[in-house]
């Protein structure tokens, strides 16, 4: 049991290092980025709650595909953890910069996903899957939770950070554009097996591709952050 835990964990130390990485320069003191991975498993226990009693959606098509990936899925659980991010940094005295917001969603989406990813292989026990299973989800179901928490954090930065007038709005993205993402995602990995082998295939080129502009998305999104940070700090010495 042990090493399929520490299968399933071994791709979220992985982002969490690399986020971290990224923070150097001001670094969020580890106590506050632990508790933002226990509230990223808050986050999967009240998805869990909420959304486990209702009854499931049969997927025998796109159309219940993508239904079924934004009902169960993307909405409820980038709600849950923007909820999360929100209770945890309303009165954290180290959110001072714009990149804290990406680093602290990064992680809140990380325990989110480290959750989910040790339920998943340990239902693959019993079958033997849950070898493939890791090695798949570690190359995208982990990376794509953590960046869709890298535009949840970008987007709550700007509305905690920028304009007042937009705070409303950028809130909403914070929401509206992981969840996009995650629906998307989830919709075309859901219906792939309910398509004929080249629809399939398709499917699987333009989810590689919408794969790989979310990784770009989510590098912009730090690598933006973190320059304006840096004139800010810049600015503010001279």
């Amino acid at each position: 049991m042990w090493i399929v835990i520490a299968v399933a964990l071994l791709p979220v130390l992985a982002l969490f290092g690399y986020i971290w990485i990224k923070d150097r320069r001001q670094p969020e003191p580890m106590k506050w980025l632990l508790k933002a991975l226990f509230y990223g498993l808050l986050s999967a226990a009240l998805v869990i709650a909420l959304v486990g009693p209702l009854p499931d959606i049969e997927v025998t098509g796109p159309v219940t595909a993508f239904l079924k990936a934004f009902l169960t899925a993307a909405m409820p659980e980038e709600a849950a953890k923007l909820l999360m991010l929100y209770i945890l940094l309303k009165k954290n005295p180290f959110f001072d910069e714009q990149l804290d917001g990406i680093v602290y969603a990064a992680c809140v989406a990380l325990g989110f996903a480290g959750t989910e990813n040790i339920l998943y292989l340990m239902s693959g026990v019993a079958d033997g899957t849950w070898v493939t299973m890791g090695i798949s989800r570690a190359i995208f179901a982990v990376p794509g939770h953590f960046f869709f928490g890298t535009l949840m954090g970008y987007f709550f930065a700007r509305a905690w950070f920028g304009n007042p007038l937009h705070k409303k709005r950028n809130m909403f993205l914070a929401w509206f554009v992981p969840m996009l993402a995650h629906g998307i995602y989830d919709g075309l990995l859901f219906a792939m097996p309910t398509m004929p082998e080249w629809v399939a295939g398709v499917l699987f080129i333009v989810f590689i591709a919408g794969f790989i502009a979310l990784r770009k998305q989510g590098v912009k999104a730090i690598n933006t952050l973190q320059t304006e940070d840096k004139i800010l700090n810049t600015e503010d010495k001279i």
